[in-house]
Parts: structure tokens; sequence; C-alpha cells
């Protein structure tokens, strides 16, 4: 008897589920960001509402919030030069299969006052936890692959896919935040992932997970399908389009 009753109260806290102390609810400006002729960049703002449990006590310490904005995803490849005589040539390469093309992290102030190594790496708050090999150098197959990593994050930073941002969250009340996402006028187009964290001394709390979508609409967008889907007509209005041009400018500067 005492065995059936304790299996029928094990089993009600398993439907019950463990208690949350935090919930995360979130709202973006906008869920698409349309990429036109007249385009210079973007800026949308995350509007995020931290709930508690009314069972709960009240927690002592103040919230963290940090974000890490995930572009999409494609290959990149990394070429080293050497120079061999008087001209410089490719001494080796490293091709990257899946790496986010747009990388962002997010924080109200600096993430060594938020987390540590070990839970920066937990939450994925930076492209290099996305990049195969290991953080630090160990052997010479390491340091080979080490140096195309930080080549690799160089190059994203200085073309602009590569940020941080420790202002960019700002906390409304102590509860209540948001956050700015700023993209580059080169942002590819795809979808954008947002996950965002709430932490308490270090410990992380929730994580929720927003996206939008940046596209081409109107001319642009058909200039580039017909491009990526429609090459060899793509190509034949071009050349025709060309010698139009060609033939008109013969016309009016034609000198008779």
């Amino acid at each position: 008897m005492i065995r059936r009753a304790t299996g029928l109260a094990l089993a009600a806290l398993a439907l019950i589920g463990p208690a949350r102390a935090e919930d995360l609810i979130l709202a973006l400006s906008t869920r698409e960001v349309a990429i036109t002729s007249t385009y210079t960049g973007a800026e949308i703002t995350v509007f995020g509402l931290i709930e508690r449990d009314a069972q709960t006590l009240t927690r002592t310490g103040s919230y963290d919030v940090v974000a890490a904005v995930q572009g999409p995803t494609g290959a990149v490849t990394i070429q080293r030069k050497a120079r061999f005589g008087p001209i410089w040539l490719t001494d080796n390469r490293k091709r990257y299969a899946k790496v986010p093309l747009y990388f962002s992290t997010l924080s109200s102030k600096p993430l060594t006052d938020v987390v540590d190594e070990t839970m920066r790496e937990r939450l994925k708050l930076g492209l290099e936890y996305y990049l195969p090999g290991a953080n630090s150098p160990e052997t010479e197959k390491d340091v080979d692959e080490f140096a195309f990593r930080n080549a690799l994050l160089r190059l994203r930073r200085e073309e602009g896919g590569l940020a941080q941002n420790e202002k960019a969250i700002t906390m409304i009340r102590p509860n209540l935040f948001s956050a700015k996402i700023t993209l580059p006028a080169k942002a590819p187009t795809g979808l954008y992932l947002v996950n965002l964290s709430v932490l308490s001394d270090g410990v992380p709390l929730k994580t929720v997970q927003a996206g939008f979508v940046v596209r081409k609409v109107g001319f642009d967008a058909f200039v580039a399908n017909a491009a990526r889907f429609e090459s060899w007509g793509y190509a034949a209005f071009t050349v025709l389009m060309a010698i139009l041009l060609g033939w008109i400018a013969n016309v009016v500067f034609r000198k008779d």
C-alpha cells in the first residue's frame, strides 16, 4: 500500500513538473526587414518582460540580460598567402562549411562582468564558439587552426559581420528591458535568430529564442532572383541591354 502511494505521488510530481521561477516574454518591433535600393541598414528593437512565479520567493539579486544575434549560415573560405620569390601565392586555405554570416553579441554591460568564460561558451556568446577547433592551441595542428580562426574573426569584424555592443540592452525596470539590434548595409538575406538569456549572479535562469527575416523586395528582388534562378535569361538580357545602350549612346553623341 505504501509503495502504491509513493508511486502515485511520484507520478503526480512528474505530471506537475518543476516550478518555474522566471519566464521571459519577448516582442520584436518588426519581423521582416525589407532591402530596397535605398537600404543603408536597419535597427530592430526587442522588448522583453521578465515574469516571476507568484509562489516563488523574491530574488535578492538583480537581473542581467545578454543576447546573441545569429544570421544565416554559409560557406566561407579563408586563404593564407605566402611570398614565393617576387610574387605572392596562396600557401594554404581553410574552408568552413557552415558559418553564421552575421553575428552580434548584445549586453547592458561588459560580458566579463556578467558571465565567466565557461558560461559564455555554454550560451555561445561569440562567433568563435560556432567554429570547429580548439580555443587554445596545443599542438602544431592546433596552432594552424587557431590562426585561421583568428583570421576569420578579424575579417568578419572588418566587414561588419561581427559586432559586440555592451550598451545595446537597456534595463527600463528591474524586470523590463529593451535591446537594439543594428544591421549593417551589407546584411545578408535570410533568417536571423535572437537567443536572449536572463541571468542572476552569473547563473542563467531562462533563454528564449525569437527570429526575423531579412529579404530583398521590389525590383532588387526581381534582379537577384533572375540572376540566381534564371542565369541564362539574365545573361542574355544583360548582353541585349548593353548593346541597346551602346547603340543609343552612338546615336546621341554621333558627330555628323
